[in-house]
């Protein structure tokens, strides 16, 4: 799958809607929204390899998909004019053997690179950043950080990213393909809602 992530506006008197994740089905596409304080985080999940089909009928084709799915978030898309306010996500999982070398570390996406299921992404970076700190602060104070220390950043770490890999592997083989895969409309699967909202589950 890949996605088109892009921010819609809140509109005067509209509710607040508890976080989490939310939309529809339909189409073969899946439209996702996270509340945000002032705009709508959303997305638009399709099967890869589509995206220069999709691009070519025009950003209106992404409007008329969120209006298909969502009709309550029809005049929200309204605001969608250019295809430069619209990111292409070409989603992959991965992970690197090695995270390290002498003076070398990789975290974040350089080191794993996530799915954008469940929205973890960023979660996860800081993360590998929080430890990287506590394993390394007293050996860079001291001017001497070894090898030993760096693979202890990656000891910590590689585990944790390994199951929520597993576990969007997981969600996307099982849910969203099949969503990708009908035409028939549907809210987002409750199992994806869960995750997104509760992104340290796993």
């Amino acid at each position: 799958m890949d996605v088109l992530w892009f921010r819609l506006p809140k509109l005067p008197g509209e509710p607040e809607i508890a976080g989490g994740a939310f939309g529809g089905i339909g189409g073969g596409r899946i439209f996702i929204l996270l509340e945000r304080n002032d705009y709508w985080q959303a997305g638009l999940v399709f099967p890869k390899g589509e995206y220069q089909q999709l691009h070519a009928a025009g950003v209106e084709s992404v409007r008329s998909s969120i209006a298909q799915i969502e009709p309550r978030f029809a005049p929200h898309a309204e605001s969608l004019a250019d295809w430069h306010q619209i990111t292409l996500l070409s989603v992959e999982s991965s992970r690197c053997p090695l995270w390290h070398k002498p003076g070398l570390l990789l975290i974040g996406d350089a080191a794993h690179v996530m799915s954008p299921v469940g929205g973890v992404g960023i979660n996860y970076a800081i993360q590998d950043a929080v430890v990287s700190a506590n394993v390394l602060t007293a050996g860079l104070k001291s001017g001497r950080v070894s090898d030993g220390d760096l693979a202890e950043v990656q000891r910590q770490r590689e585990w944790p990213i390994r199951v929520i890999q597993s576990t969007q592997s997981f969600l996307q083989r099982r849910i969203i393909a099949g969503a990708l895969n009908t035409a028939q409309a549907g809210n987002v699967p409750w199992q994806l809602r869960l995750f997104a909202k509760n992104p340290d589950c796993a």
